[in-house]
């Protein structure tokens, strides 16, 4: 049983020659939350992933017309997050490090088992809720700095305003991050340990490169008030 994905629906798409495979993989990935549209022919498949981008693309390899490659090249010109899975029954091992190469997610070899796509499968619907959360949580992190930014205006801060024009610009901060931990900068509970979890977060935030020098020193002030308060 694949497992829960949350409220919002992943859009996958299926590109099989093989009708029978096609079909297989659709019944064994559809529930109600995953939208599932299955092809036949990889040329319409790139058409329809063109108008409307998937979160998940699980294609067979060698096709007429447009190839796995091509499709996948496709897809992520679409959506850059978009998770392919090859399937092929004709793989050879460069075939393999071409696909990954090419930013495949995984490379399945047929007759696959049920339960091998299955897992993998899971696993690509996880990491498109990891990147959906990611975002969500960056943009919090916007948005807080907003507020902070509100706050401290009164105070004719130079240092301040100055960061929120790079915010605006949002230049600075990668908002496609897949690997952050949780943000919690800005609630009320301020306790001093949890001061110094953040701080520490927002420390490793800057050496990642997904917040300017700027960006830094505005919200570490903020994170030292509440540990002052505490002191």
């Amino acid at each position: 049983m694949i497992t829960d994905f949350g409220d919002q629906s992943i859009r996958c798409v299926i590109v099989d020659d093989d009708r029978a495979v096609g079909a297989l993989l659709a019944e064994l990935v559809g529930r109600d939350n995953v939208e599932v549209e299955t092809f036949t022919d990889s040329r319409k498949a790139v058409e329809a992933i063109g108008d409307r981008p998937a979160d998940i693309v699980i294609t067979d390899l060698m096709m007429p017309d447009v190839d796995g490659l091509e499709v996948l090249s496709r897809a992520k010109e679409s959506n850059p997050d978009v998770v392919v899975i090859i399937v092929t029954g004709h793989g050879t091992l460069e075939s393999a490090i071409e696909a990954i190469k090419e930013g495949a997610y995984n490379y399945i070899r047929k007759p696959f088992k049920l339960q091998e796509m299955e897992i993998c499968f899971n696993n690509a619907a996880d990491k498109i809720s990891l990147v959906r959360e990611n975002k969500h949580l960056m943009w919090k992190l916007k948005e807080a700095y907003r507020e902070l930014v509100k706050q401290d205006e009164s105070q004719e801060s130079p240092g301040i305003k100055e960061s929120s024009e790079i915010v605006e610009n949002s230049g600075s901060i990668n908002f496609f991050a897949t690997h952050l931990p949780g943000l919690h900068l800005m609630e009320s509970a301020r306790d001093q340990a949890n001061q110094y979890e953040r701080l520490e977060n927002l420390t490793r935030w800057r050496k990642e490169g997904l917040l300017s020098e700027k960006e830094f020193v505005a919200l570490k002030s903020e994170i030292l008030k509440g540990i002052d308060e505490h002191a």
